[in-house]
């Protein structure tokens, strides 16, 4: 509402700017200063309370008066009237935590692993398409330490490079990422016939599984297998361990790549209420954007955003500056 006010302020404020331009061209001082007071009010109720958005409104309405009141301000009612579009589909992906203070000390090398996980694969890929054998061969090394997704894609397409040893680095390093991922499942397996009542040991395999699925190694009815053995890991540590919010978590991820939303989402407010976390929050709104529930989403976002979650994906969904 503070918005439109302020919108229609500007409107009005332009108006008046123009009428004194037009009627009165030797009080243009006026005339300018209504515009600057029409393009601060742009400012304030078009900038999404951020200075950048503000500096944008500004700017737009002082360059062009008219134009850019009703371009901002068409823009502003798109994006409250329309649904997306899929922009952010599977944006939320799990990621490794890094060991907390309670935790014992990691090997470094752990640690580096993780660091380079973290690592956008968009530079690996650029060295990819460059096409100089020596880079490409580089990326290939920093892709198979990887083993998730998109680094599997890039690992694929450098199986079509024009230099032959460059296309042996890549199957080598695929070949590789493939038994590292497996090993991970037979550790996981081993360490459950020694423990076959352990929570801990069945959250570990059934993290293992999805690794594996993650990957894009699989074709789609071997990743279902894997996901199917994930989810049925998952199920057992909370019957030995109810009420546990990591499998809980894990399992509605698990739901949803199975295409069972409905319930996903059961589960994953099982898992709010256990423990609550953002990452409780982001699965909600991934699994309400895959149903398309605008309204539900932006409420979802709003309440977590009012409880303090800092996730930047949070804060645009329910339509919040970001704090900083």
């Amino acid at each position: 509402m503070a918005g439109a006010l302020g919108l229609a302020g500007a409107g009005a404020a332009e108006a008046v700017a123009f009428w004194i331009a037009l009627r009165a061209p030797s009080l243009w001082p006026a005339a300018l200063a209504t515009h600057a007071i029409a393009a601060g009010l742009a400012g304030a109720s078009l900038g999404g309370g951020r200075r950048d958005g503000r500096f944008l409104a500004v700017s737009m309405v002082l360059a062009l008066p008219a134009l850019g009141l009703v371009g901002l301000g068409a823009i502003r009612l798109w994006l409250r009237l329309a649904g997306p579009s899929g922009l952010y589909v599977d944006v939320h992906s799990e990621m490794v935590q890094l060991p907390g203070p309670s935790q014992a000390p990691e090997p470094v090398d752990r640690v580096f692993d993780w660091l380079q996980t973290q690592v956008s694969v968009r530079p690996l890929a650029d060295l990819i398409r460059a096409g100089d054998p020596r880079t490409q061969r580089w990326a290939i090394e920093l892709l198979a330490k990887r083993g998730d997704g998109p680094a599997v894609d890039l690992l694929r397409e450098a199986l079509q490079a024009a230099d032959r040893d460059t296309q042996i680095a890549a199957s080598s390093a695929l070949q590789r990422v493939e038994e590292r991922l497996a090993l991970v499942i037979g550790h996981a397996q081993d360490r459950l016939r020694a423990e076959p009542d352990s929570p801990e040991g069945l959250v570990a395999l059934g993290d293992a599984c999805r690794a594996y699925h993650a990957s894009g190694l699989l074709d789609p009815v071997m990743g279902r297998h894997w996901l199917t053995e994930a989810e049925a890991a998952y199920r057992r540590a909370l019957v030995l361990r109810p009420g546990w919010g990591v499998p809980l978590l894990a399992l509605a991820r698990v739901l949803l790549a199975l295409g069972h939303a409905r319930e996903a989402e059961v589960v994953a407010m099982e898992a709010r209420t256990a423990a609550p976390s953002e990452d409780t929050d982001l699965l909600l709104s991934e699994i309400l954007f895959t149903q398309r529930r605008w309204r539900e989403l932006q409420a979802l976002c709003r309440e977590a955003v009012s409880a303090g979650r800092r996730d930047e994906v949070l804060h645009w969904w329910a339509g919040a500056p970001r704090q900083t």
